[in-house]
């Protein structure tokens, strides 16, 4: 078998080209069980301190007493080592106090010398225990730490996926819309065209006016069928990238809303990966969607700005605002538009920001790296 080091994390491979995180074995014991081996260590000590004040027999305190001192090792709790091993220090020289006679010490008796050097012995091993208590809680929060990563990991590529996966699902949608609806309705305004010119001319009138009508409605339809479609999967976001699909948008979203809706586009612009523009279009139908909807707002702006190192895209507002602290976490009615675009800016590694405040306005800032786009 080979060698795995068990105080390290390394980066291996799922089986399907991505990546995860694999922590050590350092796993933290648990909270009670900690609590009930530091109190037995404890009472261990104790009862070997007792048993050197009642019997005054010489003990071999380096090894004996040393033995609380690495059963609570494992409870990771240095206060309780360096207590134990005070403890076991002074028992040391309080047994050879209480031992000798009045007016009989000497720095070289014997006895004072071995107790001595059992006592730097217990000095020793509680530093060197202490180190290992030390190295196995700096383990222990790497190994946390890479657990964590490994679950963002993990929900990136959930959400990437998801994504992904609704596109192809709007994609087809629109593309069934298009095939289906859409010829249908085209072929039942060529039929009415054609039965009103064939109409005579004393039915003229009468009919007339309703296949005029049908044929307002069906052009009604038609329209309509095409804002879904545009809706589901813009044709100008696959031909012509994100600028040309948001300034389509937002002109979109003032005459459906009234709220005043302007484009602004920075920098010399460029093409982002199929994935990155369309969870960005996302996210800006989101932010617009809440301005809509809770921020009654006059005017809102959509600013892009593109470089070769970064792709930010900015939603502003002049609405009521809100506490961005009291909505973290979504509730019934409110809060699931904001999760709606972390999970959208963690699907392509994208950094959001939100900055509101009550009677405020709110910014909505999405920065996206070169390398990630």
């Amino acid at each position: 078998m080979p060698y795995r080091c068990m105080a390290c994390a390394e980066l291996e491979s799922d089986g399907n080209g991505s990546t995860t995180i694999n922590s050590g074995l350092f796993a933290p014991r648990s909270r009670n069980h900690r609590i009930a081996l530091g109190a037995m260590v404890f009472a261990m000590t104790l009862a070997l301190v007792i048993t050197d004040f009642m019997t005054w027999i010489e003990l071999d305190v380096a090894t004996i007493f040393g033995l609380p001192l690495v059963l609570a090792a494992p409870t990771r709790s240095r206060r309780l080592l360096w207590l134990l091993t005070a403890l076991l220090i002074a028992t040391t020289f309080a047994v050879y106090a209480a031992q000798i006679a009045p007016g009989s010490f000497t720095l070289k008796e014997p006895y004072f010398v071995n107790r001595l050097l059992n006592a730097a012995s217990l000095l020793l091993l509680g530093g060197l225990l202490d180190i290992w208590m030390r190295a196995a809680a700096t383990n222990e929060a790497q190994a946390r730490l890479i657990r964590d990563q490994n679950d963002k990991l993990q929900a990136a590529k959930v959400s990437r996926r998801m994504a992904e996966v609704q596109e192809a699902e709007r994609r087809d949608v629109a593309n069934h819309l298009h095939d289906l609806v859409g010829q249908k309705l085209t072929a039942i305004s060529i039929n009415l065209n054609i039965m009103k010119g064939q109409l005579l001319p004393d039915q003229g009138r009468p009919i007339g006016v309703r296949l005029d009508d049908s044929l307002r409605l069906v052009e009604e339809t038609t329209e309509s069928i095409r804002d879904v479609m545009a809706e589901l999967r813009p044709a100008v976001l696959d031909d012509f990238g994100l600028a040309a699909v948001l300034r389509w948008y937002t002109g979109q979203f003032a005459k459906r809303t009234g709220v005043a809706t302007s484009f602004v586009e920075l920098g010399p612009g460029r093409r982002l990966s199929a994935t990155a523009e369309h969870t960005l279009f996302r996210m800006v139908q989101n932010a617009l969607a809440n301005v809509a909807k809770h921020a009654h707002a006059e005017t809102a702006v959509v600013t892009l700005k593109t470089d070769p190192q970064m792709t930010c895209l900015a939603v502003v507002d002049d609405g009521k605002g809100f506490d961005p602290a009291v909505v973290r976490q979504p509730t019934l009615d409110h809060g699931w538009g904001l999760m709606i675009l972390r999970e959208r800016a963690a699907a392509i590694g994208a950094k959001l920001k939100i900055e509101s405040a009550p009677g405020h306005g709110t910014r909505i800032v999405i920065t996206l790296d070169g390398d990630a786009a």
